[in-house]
């Protein structure tokens, strides 16, 4: 009963839309529910969206369930008898003042200093939130040479031999990969294609990426692989400078 009073003086204070948890709620749901219908869908678009719930739902329930109130009240109170005409008069008369009042000095003011300013913090922690799980992901993946290299040890080791340094090969690997086709191409030429002189800068950072696709396989408990990596890196060690 306490739980549904107080939700009853939330709305008639109209506090409920303006609470921070509520705000941030509604930002989560309307995102994702129109990221699944729409993958373009933009923080810019929920944010409209709230804003347009805030005027066309929130204030519109809120004041005609006030104002709905005070006219029954006074309905049930005076009657209307024979003046049913003047009684709507009066009542719409009532309306068109009532409401530049409330939105002067109730609904506008929340907007501006509560409602909106809460709104566009929420959408800037979930921005920030969305760059940082794409950058731990990044993170998180290995390297497109180490991934390349991944690829040539099961192309062998599955006795397929149909890696090539050709678009093709790259386009196919892109769509397991999920990465760019163009670096792609360039790994495949570094792992399949002539072997030319490494300065020390370049050939240290194979060996890192080599050392990626080592635990990787390590991880994997697939000697096979490690000796096929090994044997590839030999090539590169002689022609280091």
């Amino acid at each position: 009963m306490k739980k549904i009073l107080c939700r009853v003086k939330s709305f008639m204070t109209f506090d409920f839309p303006l609470q921070a948890d509520f705000i941030k709620a509604e930002f989560a749901t309307i995102q994702c529910k129109n990221l699944a219908d729409l993958p373009e869908w933009s923080t810019t678009a929920t944010r409209q969206k709230l804003i347009s719930n805030y005027w066309f739902t929130y204030v519109v329930r809120h004041f005609t369930v006030i104002f709905g109130l005070s006219a029954l009240t006074a309905l049930l109170i005076n009657g209307v008898g024979n003046q049913l005409n003047l009684y709507l008069l009066g009542l719409i008369t009532s309306a068109l003042i009532s409401y530049p009042v409330l939105y002067l000095f109730h609904y506008r003011p929340y907007f501006n200093s509560l409602f909106l300013p809460r709104l566009e913090v929420f959408k800037e922690v979930y921005e920030r939130k969305q760059v940082e799980h794409l950058e731990k992901c990044k993170q998180a993946q290995l390297s497109n040479l180490s991934l390349a290299l991944i690829y040539y040890v099961f192309d062998k080791t599955s006795s397929i031999n149909m890696l090539k340094c050709t678009d093709q090969d790259a386009g196919l690997l892109m769509k397991l990969y999920g990465v760019d086709k163009g670096s792609l191409k360039k790994n495949l030429e570094l792992i399949l294609g002539k072997k030319q002189k490494l300065q020390p800068r370049k050939y240290t950072e194979i060996q890192n990426r080599f050392n990626e696709a080592y635990t990787f396989f390590e991880e994997l408990e697939f000697p096979k692989g490690i000796q096929l990596l090994k044997d590839l890196e030999a090539k590169f060690h002689s022609i280091a400078i």
